[in-house]
């Protein structure tokens, strides 16, 4: 499984890569993911495919080896609070074409898009998130939302989704 992310490093580009999920003043804790994975630094990696317009901030890539498919984790980072669930989205679904554009595999491709965000957000935007829907592969995910900064944030979520080994 390892020639898969190896494939995705080379369609992405070495130098667009980074170690960690956190970003903008965000910690997003990475125990307990796997440790074979990708991360992709969405913003590097944009310019370096001449893309332009809304895109997520980060995308983990790794293997889930039981249902021997690719597991996708569009991340966006408000480390802050959020004024927008439709941009929110905007950017999450630009990190879906990307992916859909750029990695070619033909393989089981699961999509999970979460949001992490810090405190003071209003509950309308909440709720506005919560009707969100990512499009990737002719499904639609909802955006998952876990706060910055505390711990196993990431685990929590891809466990929720059922995407964890």
């Amino acid at each position: 499984m390892s020639e898969i992310l190896n494939e995705i490093r080379r369609m992405v580009g070495e130098e667009n890569l980074t170690e960690t999920c956190s970003g903008k003043g965000c910690k997003v804790d990475m125990v307990d993911i796997p440790k074979e994975r990708v991360v992709v630094d969405v913003d590097l990696a944009y310019k370096a495919h001449s893309r332009t317009g809304k895109n997520c901030d980060r995308i983990l890539f790794y293997i889930h080896s039981v249902e021997n498919s690719l597991v996708t984790v569009l991340i966006e980072h408000k480390g802050s609070t959020f004024d927008s669930a439709t941009d929110i989205a905007k950017q999450l679904q630009g990190g879906a074409d990307f992916v859909k554009e750029v990695i070619t595999l033909g393989l089981k491709t699961v999509c999970i898009p979460v949001l992490f965000h810090g405190d003071g957000t209003h509950k309308s935007q909440h709720n506005k998130l919560a009707r969100q829907q990512i499009v990737f592969g002719g499904n639609r995910s909802p955006i998952s939302k876990e706060k910055c900064n505390t711990k196993k944030n990431l685990a929590r979520v891809l466990t929720r989704a059922n995407a964890l080994l």
